[in-house]
């Protein structure tokens, strides 16, 4: 035998002396016996619709809905659809618009930056005090050596004064602005000019005339009696009840002008639980302490004027400090005089009359604003009551013009102070009466002006009857 032979049965004696591996069965029965075993199906499930059935069924009505609204109405007029589209379309010439405005605006603040910072420099200044033109020290000046400024005083004050009359010119446009024909530059000599008396019961205290006075006859320059910081539309504002309240006791604290108060003011003092004072001990004459130019009178109220009067008045006990607070606020709204700055002048603003149930503001209140300003009272001043104006007849309206500071009346007045003139021909015994200038003033005015008006339509009712 060959070679190749003898390998071949070598090799296949050698793969049937190898041992062979042990394979295990593998059963695929299960081998639970339990209840739930052989002839038990699977729990049947439910199939939903899928979503293409729910988007075919919300096609309908949706091709519905955008074919009525692509439709033409009935009359030719352009569907929804295209009022949409000319919607979308007319913002386009909005758009250019405001992209025009600004442009222009931008434009425009280039011009005014270039135009400010190449400007040449205006080197002209105010002089604020005429020592100006020669600063130096005040000690050893030889005789002459200053040069004297009087010229260059009345210069500057004939200047201011032809400044304030063209304000007021510009301003007599408007009633509430109606200024006087004559300026007062020079105080006038004292001379009795008011005195107090009791109008009714209901109304209180007046201001009448104690001598005869010419249209713009300069009446009486007073100081304030109370200053405070007061808002109308703001009343409750803390800060300003706090210095309402601060004024009212600083004035409580002193003895004169506590006296002063519950003379003028009694009503404000029964409400704060100060009893008035009797007839005897009323000193009227104090009413008059802060008078600047022209005299006080006096008093016209009799005994039993007086005491009819004060016995009508409440006196209030135990009262509480939110009490006190909330009196001396109403005594505010109802007396007081506003003081704004920062107009270039000191406008008036408020003024309210001696009855308790009276407020009013002018115009000229309305048109600056709500900010807090201050607030004065006046013994005298704050007892001047209202009379209605009358575009026809000028006897029966206002006989009174006032103004705060030293502008539009007087320029000798200094600033908080109350300068009252003469608006027509005044009788000595007249009431003294200005307009307050607000329409709804809170309370039935009284006045010759509305009694007149009254009087006059009840006789043309007689007469039609």
């Amino acid at each position: 035998m060959s070679s190749a032979a003898l390998r071949q049965r070598a090799v296949c004696a050698a793969r049937q002396v190898r041992p062979t591996g042990v394979r295990n069965t593998r059963s695929y029965a299960s081998e639970s016996h339990g209840s739930h075993g052989h002839g038990h199906h699977a729990p049947p499930v439910e199939e939903s619709l899928g979503t293409a059935f729910y988007v075919a069924v919300g096609a309908v009505p949706a091709c519905m809905l955008l074919y009525s609204v692509s439709r033409p109405g009935k009359d030719g007029e352009p569907s929804g659809i295209s009022k949409m589209l000319e919607r979308v379309s007319d913002m386009k010439e909005q758009w250019e618009t405001r992209n025009h405005l600004m442009t222009a605006a931008l434009e425009q603040a280039a011009h005014d930056k270039h135009l400010l910072y190449h400007a040449p420099r205006n080197t002209h200044v105010e002089l604020k005090y005429p020592e100006v033109f020669q600063h130096g020290s005040p000690f050893n000046v030889p005789a002459g050596h200053y040069i004297n400024m009087d010229k260059v005083v009345a210069h500057y004050r004939k200047q201011h004064l032809e400044e304030e009359e063209r304000k007021a010119k510009k301003l007599g446009a408007h009633w509430y602005f109606k200024a006087p024909d004559k300026f007062l530059k020079n105080a006038p000599e004292d001379a009795p000019a008011v005195r107090v008396g009791l109008v009714s019961s209901a109304i209180g205290y007046g201001l009448f005339a104690a001598r005869d006075f010419r249209k713009d006859d300069f009446i009486f320059h007073e100081a304030p009696f109370m200053q405070a910081i007061f808002n109308e539309k703001d009343s409750a504002n803390k800060e300003n009840l706090q210095t309402q309240h601060h004024a009212f006791k600083a004035a409580v604290a002193s003895e004169d002008d506590s006296a002063a108060l519950r003379i003028a003011f009694p009503r404000l003092a029964g409400q704060t639980g100060h009893a008035p004072v009797s007839f005897d001990d009323a000193a009227f004459d104090k009413l008059g302490k802060n008078l600047v130019h022209g005299q006080f009178a006096g008093s016209t109220v009799s005994r039993e004027e007086y005491d009819r009067y004060i016995s009508g008045l409440k006196v209030a006990s135990n009262v509480k400090p939110s009490e006190v607070r909330q009196a001396v606020l109403d005594f505010f709204k109802h007396y007081a005089f506003q003081v704004r700055h920062g107009l270039g002048v000191n406008t008036p603003s408020a003024s309210f009359s001696a009855s308790s149930t009276s407020i009013a503001t002018s115009p000229a209140a309305a048109a600056v604003g709500s900010q807090s300003v201050e607030a004065c009272i006046y013994l005298l001043g704050s007892l001047i009551n209202h009379c209605c104006s009358s575009s026809k007849d000028t006897d029966r309206g206002p006989n009174c013009y006032w103004r705060i500071g030293p502008q539009w009346l007087a320029h000798f007045v200094r600033p908080k102070h109350l300068c009252v003139q003469a608006k027509r021909d005044i009788k000595a015994g007249e009431q003294l009466t200005w307009d307050y200038g607000k329409r709804n003033k809170g309370f039935t005015c009284e006045c010759d002006a509305c009694n007149k008006s009254l009087k006059h339509y009840m006789e043309s009712l007689c007469r039609v009857q």
